[in-house]
């Protein structure tokens, strides 16, 4: 292979485009620069209307300040509006982050993260009145960078176009009233925001919590439903804080109990005690010099002056023998060690029957369920593990999370990087490839 040819290769695999409920998004090389696009379905861009949602949309975000709401212009040609040219940045999908590194819902943050972006951004856009409609996994991008969380393509401004054709794939993350031609509102985004977090919880299970609100957000009737995304947050919020009250009351409760059952255990019993008087006979010098173990076992026959003293040795030496931090310290290290070499062994043979390349060049929707699999499995291991190393749950699970991150990463420098089962849409790529966005259409 040449070098034009090693470019060409390089250009191709860099441009893959990732399919968006209304159109492809991907990079393309110009200039000697990286410009990223989003090429519209032909059956929604043919809408007669597209073009004016199009630049409404455009004009409308300009006036959007936040971090998570890109910014783009529209590329026309004889027909109308065929793309848009997205701002510079790189960015994935919230789908592709997740079956790329299926470990990040473990991180610290990430989920509450994730959400506080979603609902700053969405309380932003109601308040200009602007709904996003749709918050499938595959409309949300992330910046890799900083993981910010961002928006593009608000669905309130396509509403004169075709609901079942511009959601087709994604219609259990919409309100069912968008396609019977219903209000689109505050309440829309509600539905949409509490299939999201279902879909976030999808292999760990929806914590307690959480299924109230989920489940009056995604409520058939809107009118059931919370009527703003700060209602919604506002009893996230409060639902977490009562779980918090509710385990520092049961550990203060455990706690209380413990003291209460120690005080009576360490009561002196009421039963009589009868006292021997010891002799005054000194012990001599050379027991006490004795081995423990040898002295123990003088016999019936010893006086009571010697079996006190051996006894009063004994409580002494028992006295110094308590658990130190350090000694907790070397503990926890010898137990941590031995959880990584167990955890890795099991992990590794997990994310291996995963990763293999017959998976990777499969469909999408096969590799995420083979993926939930996996994150379940390597969950209960977790679990299983940490109960016999005597770890806590946050010590074990952020090993484990760093054992995950680095055999995935391993799994994926040792297959193609062009795993994301993309390799079905060679045809489509190919036919684009001679294609430049930037040019117009003729």
């Amino acid at each position: 292979m040449n070098f034009e040819e090693l470019l060409n290769t390089r250009d191709i695999r860099k441009t893959t485009k990732v399919r968006l409920p209304y159109g492809y998004f991907y990079k393309r090389l110009i200039d000697g620069k990286y410009s990223n696009f989003v090429e519209f379905h032909d059956d929604v861009a043919d809408n007669i209307a597209f073009s004016s949602c199009v630049k409404r949309e455009c004009e409308a975000v300009e006036k959007i300040a936040h971090a998570g709401q890109l910014r783009f212009t529209p590329n026309v040609g004889e027909g109308g509006i065929y793309a848009i040219a997205v701002e510079v940045g790189h960015f994935i999908t919230m789908e592709q982050l997740l079956n790329e590194e299926p470990s990040v819902v473990a991180r610290k943050d990430f989920i509450s993260g994730t959400l506080r972006d979603l609902f700053d951004l969405t309380a932003l856009l109601h308040e200009q009145e602007i709904y996003h409609v749709c918050y499938a996994p595959s409309n949300i991008l992330v910046r890799k960078k900083d993981q910010q969380v961002c928006l593009l393509c608000h669905g309130s401004f396509y509403q004169r176009l075709d609901q079942d054709v511009l959601y087709d794939g994604v219609e259990d993350y919409v309100a069912p009233e968008v396609f019977e031609g219903g209000a689109i509102d505050a309440r829309t985004d509600v539905y949409s925001l509490g299939k999201f977090i279902a879909w976030l919880y999808e292999s760990s299970g929806l914590p307690m919590e959480l299924k109230g609100v989920v489940e009056k957000a995604t409520a058939e009737d809107p009118e059931k439903r919370y009527a703003t995304v700060e209602a919604m947050r506002h009893a996230i919020n409060a639902r977490r804080n009562m779980r918090r009250s509710g385990v520092m009351a049961a550990v203060a409760l455990t706690v209380a109990l413990i003291i209460v059952g120690l005080f009576f255990y360490l009561l002196p019993s009421p039963d009589p005690v009868e006292y021997v008087q010891p002799v005054d006979e000194p012990i001599p010098d050379e027991m006490l010099e004795e081995d423990m173990e040898a002295l123990l076992g003088i016999g019936a026959d010893a006086d009571s002056a010697a079996l006190a003293g051996i006894v009063v040795k004994e409580q002494l030496k028992n006295d110094s023998l308590g658990y130190s931090e350090g000694k907790m310290r070397e503990y926890n290290a010898k137990a941590e060690a031995i959880f990584r070499k167990q955890f890795s062994k099991a992990a590794d043979a997990i994310i291996s029957s995963v990763y293999t390349p017959s998976n990777m060049s499969g469909s999408a929707n096969a590799f995420a369920a083979k993926n939930s699999w996996m994150t379940e499995e390597l969950a209960k291991k977790q679990k299983e593990l940490m109960e016999l190393s005597g770890l806590s749950s946050e010590h074990t699970q952020r090993v484990a999370s760093e054992i995950i991150e680095q055999i995935t990463q391993k799994k994926r420098e040792a297959l193609d990087k062009d795993y994301m089962g993309i390799k079905k849409q060679k045809d489509e790529q190919e036919s684009s490839a001679r294609r430049v966005p930037g040019d117009n259409k003729k």
